[in-house]
């Protein structure tokens, strides 16, 4: 009878032992099952909150580009507005030009025409100035009101010389001879020469439109007129022979 009970007991430890241990394994398992299910939710609420701020940042950038898109629009209609206007502008400049450009070659030509017949100083520098007019006009590139600009500038150039006294250097034929020769301009009635020595003299006549050539003779009063234009000598009365005012 004692021995049974032994054995009853010993065979109830065991079973109460494998209950035990397949409790404890169950619960390892769960836990390592709860381990990895928790390793998985952090992972997904990693790449949650990864989604969620790229789609933040997507978002930001949207707008951004959005407001960037909405501003080029604005600025592209601006500038089909202003391109239009520039093309009712352009249309009116044609019709202006019609006008205006044949204007300004007739300026040119008069101004031509002038210096042709006024006494002749500074004769190449002056022509080419109207060669350099001349060629401005025909060019695309240049607007009209520049050209304007620069044919005005000449005529008030033009204006400026009757008002003033001038001097420069070079050179004249005198009887078959090129001679370097001191320029003497009186405004406009009157342009004389003289040679470095003093030797050879002379001034233009405008009736006859030819030079005068006087030798000597008029030395003195040339030398006193170019002192005063060099600013050598303080102004001063001068013995010049000039055209008559009426002419």
């Amino acid at each position: 009878m004692k021995i049974i009970t032994i054995l009853l007991f010993f065979s109830s430890s065991m079973f109460s032992q494998e209950i035990v241990d397949q409790t404890i394994s169950t619960q390892v398992e769960a836990s390592n099952v709860s381990i990895d299910i928790q390793n998985k939710i952090d992972e997904l609420d990693i790449e949650s909150k990864k989604i969620y701020f790229d789609y933040k940042d997507t978002l930001n950038e949207f707008n951004s580009l959005k407001n960037y898109d909405d501003q080029l629009s604005q600025i592209i209609d601006a500038q089909i507005l202003e391109i239009a206007d520039i093309n009712d502008q352009l249309d009116s400049l044609d019709s202006i030009n019609i006008d205006i450009l044949p204007l300004l070659k007739r300026m040119v030509d008069s101004l031509n025409k002038f210096i042709s017949l006024d006494i002749p100083f500074l004769i190449d520098e002056r022509r080419s100035r109207l060669n350099d007019l001349d060629k401005l006009i025909i060019r695309a590139d240049v607007t009209t009101a520049e050209k304007f600009r620069n044919i005005f500038e000449a005529y008030q150039l033009e204006a400026n010389f009757g008002k003033t006294i001038e001097s420069y250097q070079g050179f004249l034929n005198i009887e078959g001879n090129e001679r370097a020769v001191d320029y003497f301009r009186l405004g406009r009635l009157g342009l004389y020469y003289r040679t470095p020595n003093g030797r050879e003299t002379g001034f233009w006549n405008s009736n006859t439109q030819e030079w005068v050539h006087k030798g000597s003779s008029l030395d003195d009063e040339i030398k006193a007129a170019l002192d005063i234009a060099n600013r050598q000598a303080p102004p001063n009365f001068i013995n010049l022979p000039v055209k008559p005012l009426e002419n």
